[in-house]
């Protein structure tokens, strides 16, 4: 079912309703960084007694790879100040770990505030997200530029290549717009990796460092671009226009909710529980499933599984007349044959406006299966 059709309550409402879960614990806050930061460290210092071979590296790698999801996820929550009451613990966390995850802390924070600002905007799209054009958008671009999109939407290039060549080049330099603290913080992250990555090759040797390093930046940033990806992207999503644009419907039909056995929900920190997240920014990764499963307004959230997340990767246009992400193939069965999406991308028809689409069906059994558990 679409949030549009689903009553909201009043933004008063729904804050009163959700202020008990924007508590923060430090204690339990700190045990969660010890949690993720600490057993990831440990693999780089197990590694300097055995000095493991090619193989055994790249599987230290994996196994650092899943911490440093975690601690993406708590680096995320300092970034909206929602791990700490202070400010100041949440900013002097926030560069610790981002150093661990080679992002430059108050670059990150900025670009994850317009984020959060614009999601669902059609006037405000690329920042902080996965860029997507919308099919009119694509039928008036040059061949070159739909290409260049293709190539960008490419599953391979969107999870391996472009997350490895944003943490090594994107967050290492200054950029436009940025002011002297994000430059500072852009600066002092790239003195402190040098400093790490001259340690790790006195200890451990340039071709060992780089197995681990590598193994967990592609590894890791696999993860983190699946769910960005996931989170927003899929086919009952939520783009409007700035007139049209609502902030709870792009919070809670915009971003999903992912449905992960709790050791998976553990290890990317809760990021699964992401409609809440966008509805309400300063509650804790920690309170976030308490929140999802006391307010039946979070029922309605389109559902994605592990099976739909990878198949959503299929769906590369927004259809403003379908007001829907649609497949390549879907936008060139709707159009002429001759016409600018024709020769590129023909393809299979497009399922009669009265059937429901399959990512509908998948949301509502999900949500149907979640309510029974609920209950019990």
């Amino acid at each position: 079912m679409l949030m549009n059709t689903v009553e909201i309550p009043s933004r008063e409402s729904w804050k009163q309703d959700l202020a008990p879960y924007l508590e923060r614990a430090p204690r339990r806050s700190l045990g969660q960084i010890g949690s993720a930061a600490l057993p990831y460290l440990a693999v780089w210092v197990l590694a300097v007694p055995i000095q493991p071979s090619a193989p055994i590296a790249i599987a230290l790698g994996l196994i650092a790879t899943v911490f440093i999801s975690r601690t993406y996820s708590l680096f995320h929550d300092t970034t909206h100040n929602s791990l700490f009451e202070s400010r100041r613990a949440n900013s002097g966390w926030g560069h610790f770990l981002g150093f661990l995850l080679w992002t430059p802390y108050r670059w990150w924070q900025r670009q994850h505030a317009i984020h959060h600002a614009h999601t669902g905007n059609l006037d405000h799209r690329g920042v902080g997200e996965i860029n997507t054009m919308t099919v009119a958008e694509y039928e008036r671009a040059s061949r070159p530029r739909r290409m260049g999109y293709r190539l960008y939407r490419n599953p391979f290039l969107l999870l391996l290549l472009g997350p490895s060549l944003v943490f090594l080049f994107e967050r290492r330099f200054p950029q436009r717009g940025m002011t002297p603290r994000i430059l500072l913080s852009v600066a002092v992250t790239n003195l402190a990796l040098v400093a790490w990555a001259l340690l790790w090759i006195s200890l451990l040797g340039v071709q060992t460092f780089l197995l681990i390093q590598v193994t967990v930046m592609v590894a890791g940033g696999a993860i983190a671009a699946w769910l960005l990806y996931i989170q927003h992207q899929y086919e009952d999503t939520y783009y409007r226009q700035p007139g049209d644009w609502e902030f709870e419907l792009a919070a809670l039909q915009g971003s999903s909710y992912l449905h992960l056995a709790r050791p998976l929900a553990w290890m990317v920190g809760n990021a699964n529980f992401h409609h809440v997240h966008h509805l309400s920014a300063k509650i804790p990764n920690y309170n976030l499933r308490a929140a999802h499963e006391s307010h039946p307004m979070f029922r309605r959230t389109p559902v994605i599984t592990l099976r739909s997340g990878f198949s959503a990767f299929r769906l590369k246009l927004w259809d403003t007349d379908a007001q829907r992400l649609v497949s390549f193939s879907a936008a060139a069965a709707r159009r002429p044959k001759s016409g600018p999406l024709g020769p590129l991308l023909a393809g299979p028809r497009t399922a009669p406006a009265s059937e429901p689409p399959a990512g509908r069906m998948v949301h509502q059994a999900a949500h149907a299966a979640e309510d029974r558990t609920l209950k019990h």
